[in-house]
């Protein structure tokens, strides 16, 4: 993969996804899609995740990436916390500003950085171009049945 490929992957999973949004209604955005989330959580999840992978690459460019220890579902409920109370208008607007800063990321990062699974060792061989994809296009997709299925 290079830079031109993984921009592409990146900017046709957002497609799709804003594909999806579109359809749905403010109201809607605020209907339940599971036990705990509706669909603006799920953005607003999204837009964690891609906040987290540009902080990731800062953090590992001076040193180590922050709060490197907690688990995934524990991150998860903590922005879900901090983020549930927030205005659809706020969400939909903090998301585009994070996918916006993502790109800037991919695009002020090295080669190196990006591609070479050995440039930090955190990764422990995974390019980073592969956090970037799970932060990415690979996420909305695995959020893609959530956001779609009916209203609980």
């Amino acid at each position: 993969m290079n830079r031109t490929e993984l921009r592409n992957a990146i900017e046709s999973g957002r497609r799709d996804l804003e594909q999806i949004l579109a359809g749905f209604s403010d109201a809607e955005m605020a209907d339940r899609v599971d036990e705990t989330w509706t669909r603006k959580d799920v953005v607003a999840h999204l837009e964690a995740w891609e906040r987290r992978v540009v902080e990731l690459l800062d953090g590992l460019r001076s040193g180590g990436p922050e709060g490197e220890s907690i688990e995934t579902d524990e991150l998860n409920a903590r922005f879900q916390a901090r983020d549930r109370d927030r205005p659809l208008a706020d969400v939909r607007a903090g998301e585009r500003e994070a996918y916006a800063a993502m790109l800037a990321a991919i695009d002020g990062a090295t080669d190196e950085e990006l591609f070479d699974g050995a440039h930090f060792a955190w990764t422990e061989g995974e390019p980073l171009a592969a956090w970037f994809r799970g932060n990415g296009d690979e996420h909305y997709d695995e959020h893609r049945e959530q956001l779609t299925r009916p209203a609980r």
